[in-house]
């Protein structure tokens, strides 16, 4: 009898060691597993964050957006300089205003007057065919043109009292004076002297400006001339202005 209860106490021992070595490998077991929830969420931590640097790239975009408006600016100032082309045609216009026929010279804007110093004294010897120069000059203040011949008739006494002279077959150029300017043609004639058959002395030269209705008369300063006034090709008559 007391042998089985010395069974018993051993068979109870062994059974409380048993219980209380499972309840030390469960507390082996929770820290295992509280280290097993430790481990897993470090990793999501971390997989928050790289989500964070995603939105920064995000942001990096919209810089992108303000880039392309600094562009759109840029072509408004191209449009300044299609405005500066408007103001060269204004330049145009006032170029074309500017320019202005230049008038002819009248009778009243030019002293007129023989030629009568050092070479412009003619020949003097009988049977010559020589020369005399008309000076016009501008007196108007202004700028005028002359072109084509002027009119001569030359007045004396005697039956034949006008002689108005042919004109030399020549062309005609257009003459512009200034203020002061002078230019000048030529009455070619053939010299007699006095008493010699066919001999004339005028007394005057009516010259006409071309184009004008208004004369001035100069008294005739040289020799007496042949008188032709009823030949085809008389050797005394007038060139253009500027000969």
């Amino acid at each position: 009898m007391r042998a089985l209860h010395a069974a018993a106490t051993i068979t109870a021992t062994a059974a409380l060691a048993l219980g209380l070595t499972a309840c030390g490998s469960s507390g082996s077991s929770n820290s295992s597993a509280d280290s097993t929830a430790s481990t897993s969420t470090a990793p999501t931590a971390s997989a928050t964050d790289a989500t964070g640097t995603t939105g920064s790239t995000s942001t990096t975009s919209g810089s992108t957006g303000t880039g392309t408006g600094t562009g759109t600016g840029t072509t408004g100032s191209t449009g300044s300089g299609t405005g500066t082309t408007g103001s060269t045609g204004t330049g145009t216009g006032t170029g074309t205003g500017a320019s202005s026929r230049t008038s002819r010279c009248h009778t009243a804007d030019l002293a007129i007057s023989f030629a009568t110093g050092g070479d412009a004294v003619p020949s003097t010897t009988s049977g010559d065919q020589t020369s005399t120069a008309v000076a016009l000059r501008n007196k108007s203040g202004h700028i005028c043109t002359l072109k084509g011949f002027p009119g001569v008739d030359l007045k004396g006494s005697g039956a034949t009292t006008t002689w108005s002279l042919a004109r030399k077959p020549a062309s005609t150029t257009s003459f512009t004076l200034a203020n002061g300017d002078t230019t000048e043609f030529t009455i070619t004639f053939l010299v007699t002297k006095k008493g010699e058959e066919g001999s004339w002395t005028p007394t005057t030269a009516v010259v006409t400006p071309p184009n004008e209705t208004t004369s001035v008369s100069l008294a005739w300063p040289w020799s007496p001339v042949l008188l032709q006034d009823g030949a085809t090709h008389p050797g005394t008559y007038v060139g253009p202005i500027g000969s």
